[in-house]
């Protein structure tokens, strides 16, 4: 005892209770009420830490129950006298914290069971709050708690486990755990009762019990066992998680997954399927293989759209696709289909019309899907998929075949647009072929007769001629780049070893007019046989702007290890800082006015990249644009050990 008491004497006089408190080695006051009405009204007005009750035994147990119920947290201390009553004094002896007889008190004895009384009600005090943090703490879980004895019944239940069975908690103590089990076979017994399990160990388990409107809770279950103090197993106490919304959140996602999964696989087969046929047949199947359906059919719409032709079919009983190959569009129930554009589901059901239930009979099936496929907003057919082993179709796989019969749709779009593009591509050509053909003739024609008239003619007229005869060469030019890109975008790269020298020795043949230099060594270089157009291109272009006495110079030289660089320098008009990163690009034409078709330097760049090669345009002499332009491209080199290969 460490702090100041207050200690009430309730009945005889202190006699040497004084000197004894005193003999405590501790501060206590000591008070006294002579009569019981008194000191109870002193107790309830507070500021008493202990109260010694020495009365009559006939008046103890009223006083008594009296500080109980006013003061519950008071200890008191019972004085009984010799020859009391055995039931009287068993009674104060097993409500008070202490019975001291009269006549034995002595200071150590009565300081000692102050102490006690003070302890043990100091102990009870935090029993009880601890019971009611407790209670409170159980009562308001998110969680369900229950107790279960051995026998499997239950002996509590905190409030949100009611609501989780949707009872009262108080109509759940007393009831078998196993009556809450959602299950055609509960477990009636202990022993197959988890609940009930002997075990000195924790449990966790998931569980379907039923809630009192009939609907289904998942559980998940954690149990303890309860053990008593001579180690004996009395039942469990479970912690309770309602888990029903996870759980549905779970089989959704693994539903959107399997969706998923089954509508990338349809994306891959339009994506690869090479005709429409092939698009057809691996959609049926992978429909049937990954949905787990027994019957499949795809219908096109012939060109009239007056009938639907069978394309491919899976599992179909002979003698339905005897009667059925060809379908009726305009009938019902197929114009919902094939002519609005509606899926239709049906699913074997007692009010189900005689003819859609004959064609369930027909195809041996229980559940039909017909869905549309619609390509450019069109319906061009339709895929069945037919089940043996269900009755109906869930929402989910109703709208993953929505979703695939949109996805085989969009692959038969791709494929009649493939065959739009293609078509429309043999018709350019033939007409390119037609006008390269009769322009080339024509020009041919024209040409003669501008020669003739330049021997003819002079003065003036033969000037004009001589422009005549040069805007033909121009159109030569034009159809010949034209040609050339069209081989560069149909003909695949044969890439192979090509001999340089000889190619640059060729094109400088063929501009005998021009002043021309080559300084290089044979070489050979990966390439094919459009590489000569990169220097017809080049050279004209430097003779066209630099005019007759314009002189060109080749540099051929090793670049790198595995490449060479070839330079083509002219002494034309050069070109300007602000166009040298814009010339390559189709239809730039010459920075001089009237000057280039804007395809030639487009060719240029497009075979030097299709070779692995660079391209950049300089100053001939750094800093002078207009001392004329070097054209610098790399190409690979072939070389001697090997170790390059093409493409």
């Amino acid at each position: 005892m460490s702090e100041p008491l207050s200690v009430l004497l309730i009945g005889k006089r202190p006699g040497n209770l004084k000197r004894m408190l005193r003999e405590c080695g501790h501060t206590i006051e000591l008070l006294h009420c002579r009569h019981p009405e008194g000191g109870l009204e002193r107790v309830s007005g507070g500021g008493i830490d202990l109260v010694l009750l020495d009365v009559a035994g006939g008046q103890r147990a009223a006083i008594f129950d009296h500080l109980r119920l006013t003061a519950p947290g008071i200890p008191v201390i019972v004085f009984t006298m010799a020859g009391e009553d055995p039931a009287a004094l068993h009674a104060a002896q097993e409500s008070a914290q202490d019975c001291l007889a009269r006549e034995g008190i002595n200071a150590e004895l009565l300081c000692r069971a102050i102490r006690y009384a003070l302890g043990q009600t100091r102990a009870e005090t935090a029993l009880r709050h601890s019971e009611v943090m407790y209670r409170k703490l159980v009562e308001n879980l998110n969680e369900g708690v229950i107790t279960v004895d051995e026998a499997g019944l239950i002996t509590f239940a905190n409030p949100r486990m009611g609501e989780i069975l949707g009872y009262p908690a108080e109509r759940l103590v007393g009831a078998p755990v196993t009556g809450f089990f959602d299950a055609p076979d509960r477990v009636r017994s202990a022993s197959k009762n988890l609940f009930c399990r002997e075990t000195d160990r924790r449990q966790e388990f998931e569980l379907d019990l039923r809630h009192s409107g009939g609907g289904r809770v998942h559980a998940l279950v954690v149990t303890s066992p309860a053990i008593d103090e001579s180690g004996r197993f009395r039942g469990s106490i479970a912690g309770v998680l309602d888990i029903t919304e996870r759980k549905r959140a779970e089989e959704e996602l693994r539903n959107r997954n399997e969706q998923l999964m089954i509508l990338n696989q349809i994306i891959s087969v339009s994506a690869t399927s090479l005709s429409l046929a092939g698009l057809l047949e691996e959609s049926l199947e992978k429909v049937l293989e990954l949905m787990g359906f027994h019957v499949g059919i795809v219908y096109m719409l012939d060109a009239d759209r007056k009938q639907a032709l069978a394309q491919h079919q899976r599992g179909v009983p002979p003698s339905y696709m005897a009667g059925n190959r060809t379908i009726k569009v305009h009938h019902w129930p197929f114009n919902f289909i094939f002519v609005a554009g509606q899926p239709r589901y049906i699913e074997h059901r007692p009010d189900l019309n005689s003819i859609e239930a004959g064609i369930l009979r027909e195809l041996d099936v229980s559940a039909l899907a017909c869905i549309p496929l619609i390509a450019e907003a069109v319906v061009v057919g339709a895929v069945y998929a037919g089940s043996r082993a269900k009755e109906a179709f869930s929402h989910e796989e109703r709208t993953l075949l929505e979703m695939i019969g949109k996805e085989i749709g969009s692959g038969i779009l791709k494929g009649m647009l493939h065959k739009r593009l293609e078509a429309a591509n043999r018709e350019a050509n033939l007409y390119l072929d037609i006008m390269t053909h009769d322009i080339r003739n024509t020009e041919n024609v024209t040409g003669l007769y501008a020669g003739l008239l330049i021997e003819m003619l002079e003065g003036e007229a033969a000037l004009y001629a001589q422009k005549i005869e040069e805007s033909i060469r121009r159109s030569k030019e034009i159809l010949g780049n034209v040609s050339t890109i069209r081989r560069i975008h149909h003909e695949s790269p044969d890439v192979r070893p090509i001999d340089l020298d000889a190619v640059i020795r060729r094109e400088i043949a063929a501009f005998p007019d021009t002043a021309i230099e080559f300084w290089g060594t044979p070489r050979r270089v990966w390439a094919d046989g459009l590489l000569p157009e990169v220097f017809t291109n080049l050279i004209r272009n430097a003779v066209r702007l630099g005019g007759p006495g314009t002189s060109i110079t080749i540099r051929v030289e090793d670049y790198g290890d595995e490449s060479v660089l070839i330079s083509i320098e002219d002494t034309g008009p050069g070109i300007p800082d602000p166009l040298k990163g814009s010339i390559f690009h189709r239809f730039e034409r010459g920075w001089i006015e009237g000057c280039g078709d804007g395809l030639g330097l487009f060719i240029v760049r497009t075979l030097i990249e299709r070779y692995g090669g660079t391209l950049r345009v300089e100053d001939r002499v750094e800093g002078r644009p207009d001392l004329g332009a070097a054209f610098r491209f790399t190409l690979r080199e072939v070389l001697a050990s090997g170790g390059d290969e093409s493409g």
